[in-house]
């Protein structure tokens, strides 16, 4: 669950930032991390994790063209890497923290109930701004979603295998994520398993995230969207009904009501009212923006 936010404070932004195609597309992702965190006054921490260490310093040197006030790098190679304290006053001391991963479980399994996990949820409870990138993302949600690949004819659409649910940091409780790779996007695979996942449980909000997109969740609980491509809300808020709990395995199921969004740069979606609107008109240009 989120830490909850000590008097006096707001909870920081959670920036997640989907796949990206190009180094081009990837900068204005970064950067929009980089202003939520402070922009030039921003203190960097970039968690690596094994697998990562390449990205980490690809990360740490775009974000020092960008001039923060400080960009450094911790690795955590194992559990026993959490307990060191120089790790936890990097987190205190820093206004924004990127966790990088090559799958959510991984990093679920590396820092998943230790104390650096509890000092990551705190530091965003008094707010800073933490974010992940790629499919390891989900590691920032309080479930994971795990999905059945089985793309097979004899499955249907919905079905109650087709996905599993796993814990994850939770930093934010009410988001599932899907988040698309560079390849040719399962588009189907995807929104049938943030579908199935909300039959589960209306009280998620399913997010489907495509290349070169991101989104930031406020602590008001809006979810705004930046860059290139697409975001797609699955929200079962208004479920009328469902028979997920009644069917047998691989049987299909159904669902009714679901209210679903798609929603591009600038756009906003909220949590709590249930409410998608358009972008504001604004002259000032935004970071993350897409250039096309």
């Amino acid at each position: 669950m989120p830490a909850p936010v000590p008097a006096g404070y707001t909870r920081g932004a959670i920036v997640v930032i989907g796949t990206t195609t190009t180094p081009e597309r990837q900068q204005p992702l970064l950067q929009r991390f980089w202003n939520e965190a402070g922009g030039y006054g921003a203190r960097m921490l970039i968690c690596a994790t094994p697998g990562t260490e390449t990205q980490s310093q690809a990360y740490c040197t775009l974000l020092q063209t960008m001039e923060a006030e400080r960009v450094e790098q911790i690795q955590i190679h194992d559990r026993s890497a959490t307990n060191n304290a120089d790790y936890h006053a990097a987190i205190d001391q820093a206004t924004g923290i990127l966790l990088l991963a090559t799958t959510p479980a991984h990093v679920a399994a590396l820092i998943g109930g230790t104390q650096l996990a509890t000092t990551i949820r705190r530091a965003n409870a008094r707010g800073k701004t933490v974010a992940g990138t790629g499919d390891s993302a989900a590691i920032l949600c309080q479930h994971i979603l795990q999905t059945d690949n089985d793309h097979s004819a004899a499955n249907p659409l919905l079905h109650r295998d087709r996905i599993q649910f796993a814990p994850g940091l939770g930093i934010v409780n009410r988001l599932l994520l899907a988040i698309e790779p560079q390849t040719q996007p399962a588009i189907q695979h995807q929104l049938a398993a943030l579908l199935t996942a909300v039959a589960h449980n209306p009280f998620l909000i399913g997010v489907e995230i495509e290349p070169d997109t991101g989104i930031v969740i406020y602590a008001d609980t809006t979810v705004e969207v930046f860059g290139a491509n697409n975001v797609v809300i699955v929200d079962g808020h208004t479920i009328s009904y469902t028979d997920v709990a009644e069917t047998k395995r691989h049987s299909p199921i159904s669902v009714h009501g679901v209210q679903l969004h798609v929603l591009k740069h600038g756009q906003t979606f909220n949590f709590d009212s249930h409410q998608a609107r358009p972008q504001t008109v604004s002259d000032i240009p935004i970071e993350g923006a897409p250039n096309r």
